[in-house]
């Protein structure tokens, strides 16, 4: 019997049950468990990952750094050892592999993943300095099943040296190039492969290591699967007598990768925020164009170091579309905002239906003001030990919550999804044919730029924020006569004076001084206009009622009568409104000639812009002219409220066509419900004017106008004409940019027509489909713009 004094020193000891707690029952995904495999060969420094999916095994081959007898016995072997952990000696294996790459592993347990694919696993390594020697291990895990309370190590492990790799026929091309790395054959696979199970398999390896187009340390991973071969080149065969490419996603043999976000870039709006040490910067993109690029001190301590790197793209209507034609699948089947450790994946953050980043629950308190994880996609990517960042031991439950993951979460919320939502929603949200459009027609306009230069003024509004670049063809100057002028001036002030930009302060105050100038002409003019159009309606009165008592009075009569005959009011109304435009064009004059008094040489640019200025008013003065005497509405009042399709229609019918050239035809077609608009009727007329004039000048002999409602919303015209077209050598995205020619024209019709629609709440581009001639295609708000 023991004397209770006595001590003696216990140890654990294992069974063989550990096996299936380490493998199939932590890893209990069969993706999860290729995964853990092909991060082993990450890890291991390898360029490129071969998988091969046969009838009988699965093979995972690398080029990495490989192992040695010495690393399979005292480490592979060696359970839950990981050579990973920042503990390691300077000549271990692991760190022969490239310096760059931190570890995606780190728990010593992906070597029991295998026993997830099937019963027996075959270990081929050599390692880098060795030639002749390729060191072979054999795990049979069924030898572990048979006794549980059989000791681990009593389970034998088969070794056994051998002269080359051997590798299936199919990888004899990898195989002539393979000096040293590891070969893993699983065999007796607990489940076969069928093709939809490696498609799936090939959807989330791209998720995992690639998915926005960036060559990640140059890693690539290919799959070759002999049986599928003859499917893959069916489907290409039939697709290609279709004229139609196939996709990636498709295919099973080939290299992995997803390059959606490449593409969208250009198509969507999206943001990119990084830590470097002290410093946090954040670049904003919207289809190409830079908006703002700044720099602000980094509240997040824990994230100083770890090399964090947030993408996050907004997916508008137009974004989904191109999306799902590259892709093969909608947007919110792929995935949402995925993070990455160490380059790797982190599951199942991103996931369909998975809200780590609690993007799904903010949406759900303000529905019509947030950013949802449906409408967004992109990739977070952070390095560091596990002391910070600890993926959970099933491996796909994303991390344990540390000080550091809080504060990661926190920064992409606030300083990415927040920011990105900033600009989005009082920009694009507020002007929904902006969502089907992927180019930035709809911000060229004065009020699209207005709503940029606000969006951009509100988030430098603030003294630790520093803009470092901003888009100068977005936030600059809008035209004068824009109902938006006097917001946008406020807005650039602001970005100026954070600048520090003399000159476009200095443009400002001009500009300020020019548009206060127009304010008072335009008023007293207005005020003459009324007392003149007043007196004249009290004399026409008293001349119908009164008798002619003296010769000048009776004159001033029949004056008068004569202009009755017609229609009194129409006329006066013309004179009313023509004293307005014309009292503007005098001003335009003066400020011009006061602000180059003395100057030797004036540039173009300052020329332009005030002759545009008048060009606009005078075009005004054109329509007024043109269709005063048949409307039915006041011209003395700057805007009406009416169907604007229908009223587009009328006056192309009934003005555009009678005024027109008999050399043209003017043909229109309305198939639109009606739409209800407040909008001034001159913007409308000088955009038929102008593309009426460019199709006559186009020499064409026929124009038309379908007016169509489109996506159960808005108004769509398609115009389009049998003219010359474009001239060669014409870039199309520039045409309606003020100025720009190909021909001997001013260059500012078509900017007039944008400028006009923009007061509407309209755009237009080119249509493509159109192949002779010129197609254009104007898209209108349903809901206007608030007048």
């Amino acid at each position: 019997m023991m004397n209770l004094s006595e001590k003696q020193n216990l140890h654990f000891d294992v069974s063989t049950g550990l096996k299936r707690v380490l493998g199939r029952e932590l890893i209990t995904d069969d993706e999860v468990a290729i995964f853990e495999l092909v991060k082993n060969s990450f890890d291991a420094g390898a360029d490129s990952v071969q998988l091969y999916f046969g009838d009988e095994a699965i093979v995972i081959a690398d080029n990495g750094s490989g192992m040695s007898y010495e690393d399979l016995t005292g480490k592979w072997l060696f359970v839950a050892y990981s050579s990973k952990r920042s503990d390691r000696p300077a000549d271990d294996f692991r760190n022969i592999a490239a310096e760059r790459r931190h570890y995606a592993g780190s728990k010593g347990i992906g070597r029991f993943s295998s026993d997830r694919l099937g019963e027996e696993v075959v270990i081929q390594s050599r390692p880098r300095g060795e030639t002749n020697t390729v060191h072979r291990l054999t795990v049979d895990w069924e030898l572990f099943e048979k006794d549980a309370k059989e000791h681990f190590e009593k389970v034998p492990v088969r070794y056994v040296k051998q002269g080359s790799f051997e590798l299936p026929a199919e990888l004899d091309e990898f195989k002539s190039t393979l000096k040293h790395g590891t070969v893993v054959t699983i065999q007796r696979l607990r489940l076969p492969w069928s093709r939809q199970r490696i498609l799936d398999l090939k959807a989330s390896l791209a998720k995992l290591i690639n998915p926005f187009g960036e060559e990640i340390d140059g890693f690539g991973i290919y799959i070759t699967a002999p049986a599928e071969e003859a499917e893959d080149k069916r489907l290409i065969d039939s697709r290609t007598k279709e004229g139609e490419g196939v996709l990636p996603k498709d295919l099973v043999n080939g290299q992995i990768g997803n390059f959606i976000f490449s593409t969208l870039q250009d198509k969507t709006t999206f943001i990119r925020v990084t830590i470097d040490g002290d410093e946090l910067h954040t670049v904003l993109t919207d289809r190409g164009e830079v908006i703002y690029r700044i720099a602000e001190p980094n509240p997040y301590q824990y994230l100083s170091t770890a090399g964090f790197r947030c993408e996050i793209y907004y997916l508008n209507q137009s974004a989904k579309v191109t999306f799902a034609r590259r892709v093969g699948l909608p947007s919110v089947q792929f995935g949402s905002v995925f993070l990455f450790r160490n380059n790797f994946r982190v599951y199942p953050i991103g996931e369909d239906g998975d809200d780590w980043f609690g993007f799904s629950r903010r949406k759900q308190q303000g529905y019509a003001r947030f950013l949802g994880a449906r409408e967004v996609i992109g990739r977070v990517d952070v390095s560091g030990s596990d002391d910070d960042f600890q993926e959970v031991s099933s491996r796909n439950q994303g991390l344990i919550e540390t000080p550091a993951v809080v504060q990661l979460q926190k920064a992409v919320m606030d300083h990415c999804l927040k920011r990105l939502e900033k600009y989005v929603v009082p920009v694009s949200w507020v002007d929904k044919p902006d969502g089907l459009t992927d180019d930035l027609s709809r911000l060229m306009t004065d009020p699209g730029r207005a709503r940029v230069t606000a969006a951009v003024a509100n988030l430098v509004d603030n003294e630790k924020v520093q803009l470092i670049e901003y888009s100068k063809r977005l936030i600059d100057l809008i035209n004068e006569r824009s109902s938006d002028f006097e917001t946008s001036l406020v807005s650039l002030r602001s970005i100026a004076e954070k600048t520090d930009d003399k000159g476009m302060l200095a443009r400002l105050d001009a500009a300020e001084r020019r548009f206060d100038d127009l304010k008072r002409s335009e008023a007293d003019a207005r005020r003459v206009a009324d007392q003149a159009l007043e007196a004249a309606a009290a004399a026409n009165r008293r001349a119908d009622t009164a008798e002619a008592e003296v010769e000048t009075e009776q004159r001033r009569a029949h004056f008068l009568e004569s202009f009755v005959s017609v229609d009194s009011a129409t006329i006066l109304n013309l004179h009313h409104q023509v004293t307005i435009y014309a009292v503007d064009i005098a001003q335009q004059i003066e400020n011009f000639l006061t602000e180059t008094a003395g100057e030797v040489s004036i540039p173009r640019d300052t020329v332009l812009k005030t002759l545009e200025q008048m060009a606009f008013l005078n075009r005004k003065v054109m329509s007024v002219t043109k269709f005063a005497a048949k409307a039915k509405f006041k011209l003395d009042s700057e805007k009406i409220e009416t169907d604007l399709a229908a009223f587009i229609y009328d006056y192309i019918e009934q003005i555009a066509r009678t005024t027109g050239s008999a050399r043209l035809q003017i043909a229109a077609e309305n198939t639109h419900p009606g739409m209800k608009l407040r909008f001034n009727p001159i913007d409308a007329a000088i955009v038929i004017d102008n593309l009426v004039s460019n199709a006559r000048k186009a020499k064409a002999s026929r124009i038309n106008f379908i007016l169509t409602q489109e996506n159960k919303s808005g108004l769509t015209i398609h115009v389009s004409d049998n003219g010359r077209g474009l001239a060669p050598g014409t870039n199309g995205s520039r045409i309606f940019e003020m100025g720009y020619t190909t021909t001997m024209g001013s260059g500012l019709g078509l900017y007039h027509v944008r400028q006009a629609l923009g007061e509407m709440g309209g755009s237009i581009e080119l249509d493509d489909e159109i192949k002779k001639g010129l197609g254009l295609v104007i898209k209108i708000a349903a809901k206007g713009r608030k007048v």
